[in-house]
């Protein structure tokens, strides 16, 4: 399988070497543009540019299966055209939504496929949220994809509220949604805490998994036979998760099979984050 790389050199030379070993990958291309990258099977794009989402359209009409490397981008209107896009090429598309590809996640959801419970909560030292360049928006957007790619299904009722000054900006949100099958997600993000914390519960009747995010620690709690929880942890590498991507997101386009985090994905996320903003 030949690879094309789309990007800034020194960013593209890094997932090249992700791609290296990799025995379905025959040949690693470099390039600065979709036209300089000739012909391959699949593209990784590297885009943060204004032009992204015209260059993700670009590189589908091309027929290249592409891994999409940049913020999730939330106009819906442009994902819908975008998604029917891959669907007419039939290519594979994933996003780069790490929440749902970092190796923790993966293995979490092997544990816990069907989750009736999820209760996340990041808490951002106002300094740290400042200095970062990020939105509260893209944080709840980011919980918000992890949680309805991890439950699935349609989400029936959603409640939002937010912590505003008289300035009219937000600082905190709360958010709850609740599934047609009867399962849960809080998300609480906060930006003006004194520490950092990032932290995500998942658990269906079975398991308890409490996940340190920055960490990528995982405690497992089961049922004792004295009914007490008893605890185990397992750790991961989070500077694998790249790798790891590349690795699922090739078997997906061998095996013709959906990826990890695909426009379908994206598409849902977008509806729903639309709905909600409208009424925040």
């Amino acid at each position: 399988m030949q690879i094309g790389i789309v990007g800034p050199a020194e960013r593209s030379v890094a997932w090249e070497n992700h791609l290296q070993s990799h025995r379905l990958v025959s040949e690693v291309i470099i390039a600065a543009t979709l036209e300089d990258m000739g012909t391959v099977d699949a593209c990784f794009l590297l885009d943060e540019s204004d032009q992204k989402l015209n260059n993700l359209l670009k590189s589908i009409k091309l027929g290249y299966h592409t891994f999409f490397i940049s913020a999730l981008p939330a106009k819906s209107d442009a994902i819908e055209k975008i998604y029917h896009a891959s669907q007419e090429a039939n290519v594979r598309l994933q996003f780069s939504h790490w929440p749902t590809l970092a190796p923790a996640s993966q293995w979490m959801k092997q544990k816990v496929r069907n989750p009736s419970f999820i209760q996340v909560v990041r808490e951002i030292s106002h300094t740290s949220f400042v200095e970062s360049g990020l939105s509260l928006n893209s944080l709840w957007i980011d919980e918000l994809a992890y949680c309805l790619k991890y439950i699935g299904g349609a989400v029936h009722r959603t409640q939002i509220n937010a912590t505003k000054l008289k300035s009219g900006k937000a600082y905190a949100v709360h958010l709850m949604l609740r599934f047609d099958s009867g399962a849960t997600a809080g998300i609480y993000i906060s930006t003006c805490n004194q520490e950092n914390r990032h932290k995500r519960l998942v658990s269906n009747h079975s398991l308890v998994l409490d996940c340190d995010v920055e960490t990528q620690t995982v405690r497992i709690g089961k049922d004792h036979k004295n009914q007490h929880l008893f605890f185990e942890k397992k750790t991961f590498d989070p500077s694998l998760a790249a790798e790891k991507a590349a690795m699922q997101f090739l078997k997906a386009i061998q095996l013709n099979k959906t990826t990890l985090y695909s426009g379908y994905d994206l598409l849902q996320l977008t509806n729903l984050v639309e709905s909600i903003q409208q009424r925040l």
